[in-house]
């Protein structure tokens, strides 16, 4: 079960209205888009990098969309012992001020956020539950791996599929999220500028520049399929070869895969698979959002008001796989920059050439745990 998480800055929010006719008449849902309703996306994992929250609110100046709501105050609390985990701003969400943060099976967490507005929200309590390892994991090419909007055509890529056995006796629910790291050639582009002491200093004479890595650097992406499977039909049994992650033909590079595998509570498992049908019945995230995404989040003094959205915590089983597209015959579906560095100084002054890997969500000069040369 798969649905494309193209939420960021786009989800559209809305409250039902039911027009309830007569019995022998169709029921017709009608949408009225409200603007100011928040949307907050919260999860903790127990793995290192695995935990975020996302706050949108929406906005219907222009067009249906939703903004990211910066300046929040955001707090994972752990229910036993008090402790406030301080959330900071990266790239359009608020992750964990220790990278080093991660959860352990049997904690309990609520969220915590204050927004700029002076409202402030909390989550139900989340229990973390045991995950289910995988048995084995596997990737296959295919060269209409899925169809893409953004290119209109089918794309190249790969599959991966695994294996695992199902506790008997149990009702399971499974969610499964991946990222990918391969090695960066260039850890910086200044267009109109040139790369000096740490920023790109604009320079009209110039088009563009492209900076070496100094060291090894990894480009690390996030998958943008999320996979959701109940064992409602298979319990206590060994699945097998099952696909939960497509990887795009994005570069002719090896790539290593880390697939992280939660173990979801009945409710989350509820809400992950609402958006998985209303993408799949609704043309995507560019339809309404249904009343079923109104999730454990609350404003205690307001209990009228409808805040979408959901804290999940859950336990993680990782597993890495090596895959070698440098021997693929499929075009990639993403143009590489083209080098240009910039010219060597003729002068007593330095040359430059190279800029550092700075650590960030999608870039390390940490080898990961996995990867093959």
């Amino acid at each position: 079960m798969i649905f494309p998480p193209k939420a960021k800055l786009r989800l559209f929010l809305f409250l039902i209205l039911l027009s309830f006719l007569e019995c022998t008449n169709p029921l017709t849902p009608s949408y009225e888009f409200k603007e100011g309703i928040i949307y907050i996306d919260g999860f903790i994992g127990t793995t290192e990098g695995s935990s975020y929250v996302n706050i949108t609110e929406s906005d219907v100046a222009l067009y249906y969309r939703n903004i990211f709501v910066s300046g929040a105050s955001v707090f994972f609390v752990n229910d036993a012992t008090g402790e406030r985990v301080a959330l900071v701003e990266e790239d359009f969400k608020y992750i964990p001020q220790d990278n080093n943060f991660k959860g352990a099976v049997g904690d309990k967490w609520y969220l915590e956020a204050s927004l700029p507005n002076g409202k402030t929200y909390f989550s139900e309590v989340e229990t973390i539950n045991p995950s289910v390892p995988i048995k084995a994991i596997s990737a296959a090419f295919n060269d209409e791996l899925e169809f893409s909007e953004d290119y209109g055509d089918y794309i190249p890529g790969h599959e991966v599929l695994i294996s695992f056995d199902d506790p008997p006796n149990q009702d399971n629910y499974y969610y499964w999220r991946n990222k990918t790291y391969d090695k960066a050639r260039i850890c910086q582009v200044c267009v109109e500028s040139k790369f000096r002491d740490g920023d790109c200093v604009p320079d009209e004479n110039v088009e563009y520049y492209t900076y070496w890595c100094e060291s090894d650097c990894w480009q690390i992406d996030y998958g943008d399929n999320i996979n959701i499977f109940s064992d409602r039909f298979s319990n206590g049994t060994t699945t097998s070869s099952l696909p939960i992650a497509q990887i795009p033909l994005t570069r002719k590079t090896k790539v290593l895969v880390e697939i992280q595998q939660f173990a979801l509570t009945p409710k989350a498992y509820e809400y992950y698979r609402a958006i998985k049908d209303l993408v799949d019945n609704n043309g995507g995230f560019n339809a309404p959002l249904p009343a079923t995404l109104i999730g454990n989040i609350f404003n205690p003094e307001d209990p009228d008001e409808f805040v979408l959205g959901r804290f999940t915590a859950a336990s993680a089983f990782t597993q890495s796989i090596m895959i070698d597209r440098t021997t693929v015959e499929a075009s990639p579906i993403e143009n590489e920059i083209v080098p240009r560095p910039e010219p060597p100084s003729t002068g007593p002054g330095p040359s430059y050439l190279y800029a550092p890997c700075d650590e960030s969500r999608h870039r390390t000069s940490i080898q990961p745990e996995g990867w093959i040369d």
